[in-house]
């Protein structure tokens, strides 16, 4: 908005008076021009559920797909999508980590290079760390998958609230499914859960979530 002001100096009139009130003309102008910056300004609507405050989820340590140990504080510095999950999944494991690359496909490289995915699996009995690499390189090849003792996975499962329970399928050559929570979990830098998104959600609002937080310095 431009605003323009108009002021005639009447003849003979008092210089004093006329230089005061250029000045209240003045600032009169730099806090309407102030207050309509500030009104221009807009606030990000979050698309995940925030948790407010957001959940601290302590330091752990499970078998990465290369075959070594790793720790979540390895990624110190960056944001983590974790999914729990396991690669005989049939429909969503598979389709939230595609909608996963999805999102992570609209960020810019700097906004990409500062976000990690942890994939968890919730059936480390078939889960071998190489079942877990062959399975993420068809998805990101930068995914870290995690697998371990099963009883080490409920221990990490415990502060996000997940849970994990096979259960047998007769007449199948898979033997058993595993029934699981479904969530995506989104941790901000701090190792603390920020925002959870459920089944099915849409890959532009993830990424707009994780620019927008990227923007705010998290």
């Amino acid at each position: 908005m431009i605003l323009i002001f108009r002021h005639r100096l009447a003849q003979g009139g008092n210089g004093v008076a006329t230089m005061f009130n250029m000045r209240q003309l003045y600032v009169f102008s730099l806090v309407l021009l102030l207050l309509t910056g500030a009104g221009c300004s807009t606030t990000h609507e979050y698309k995940g559920t925030k948790l407010d405050p957001p959940i601290p989820v302590p330091d752990f340590e499970l078998t990465a797909d290369s075959g070594q140990p790793f720790r979540m504080s390895e990624t110190n510095g960056n944001i983590k999508l974790v999914f729990f999950g396991y690669t005989f999944c049939p429909d969503v494991c598979p389709l939230t980590l595609s909608e996963v690359r999805q999102a992570l496909a609209k960020l810019d490289p700097a906004q990409r290079e500062r976000v990690d995915v942890l994939f968890i699996s919730a059936d480390p009995e078939r889960d071998t760390p190489e079942v877990l690499d062959r399975y993420l390189s068809n998805f990101d090849p930068t995914y870290i998958g995690l697998t371990d003792d099963f009883e080490k996975i409920q221990e990490v499962m415990k502060p996000f609230g997940a849970s994990a329970q096979k259960e047998v399928v007769e007449n199948s050559t898979t033997g058993y499914l595993v029934s699981h929570t479904a969530r995506l979990y989104l941790l901000n830098p701090n190792n603390e859960i920020l925002m959870l998104y459920p089944f099915g959600f849409p890959p532009e609002d993830l990424a707009s979530d994780i620019s927008a937080l990227l923007a705010e310095g998290v």
